[in-house]
């Protein structure tokens, strides 16, 4: 491995554990009556704000959790995070393929250069 691609992996790691709160899934916004007679979004008047995180499940239906307006930003910080995390993951699996490459390339070279 090169030595700038040997730092911008250790660089990545480095990012990658300082991530820290991660959360996946999907922040949703949405309105809806609450159902009290005597509330105003049944008599006519605005419904309620309401926030969903939903988080896909592999072989199931998504799981739907309820985000207080108190840990909304905590949460929408949290996806941020997984995000990048991803996009971490994919750049290392991107120089550790370039590294097993030129890897099997220097060997197959040194084995030419062994016989000739």
């Amino acid at each position: 491995m090169v030595k700038s691609t040997e730092e911008r992996r250790k660089a990545l790691l480095g990012e990658l554990v300082s991530l820290g709160n991660m959360v996946r899934g999907t922040l949703v916004h949405t309105l809806r009556k609450c159902g009290r007679k005597t509330c105003r979004c049944m008599n006519g008047g605005a419904a309620h704000e309401v926030r969903y995180l939903t988080i896909p499940i592999r072989h199931a239906r998504n799981r739907t959790v309820h985000v207080e307006r108190s840990i909304e930003e905590r949460v929408a910080e949290g996806l941020v995070a997984h995000r990048r995390a991803k996009e971490i993951l994919e750049e290392l699996c991107d120089l550790n393929l370039a590294a097993l490459k030129a890897g099997a390339r220097e060997a197959k070279a040194a084995a030419r250069r062994k016989k000739g």
